[in-house]
């Protein structure tokens, strides 16, 4: 079963979904975009989804900005 997270701010991630929304782990391959973006901004970046079951589609957001649920 996928972890369950909040994103704690505003702007953290990458489909624009606001601090309070829920997300899960993302259980698939991104094909390497949270390494991008952490390579890119400097930040550590994970893969996460809003399909309770960790499934597609997904986006990345800081890994600071999600806490566990």
């Amino acid at each position: 079963m996928p972890q369950k997270f909040r994103i704690k701010k505003d702007g953290a991630a990458s489909n624009g979904s606001a601090a309070g929304t829920i997300c899960y782990e993302f259980m698939g391959c991104d094909y390497g975009l949270s390494n991008d973006d952490t390579r890119a901004l400097g930040i550590p970046h994970v893969s996460v989804t809003l399909d309770p079951a960790g499934g597609t589609p997904s986006f990345t957001v800081r890994k600071s900005a999600l806490e566990k649920v």
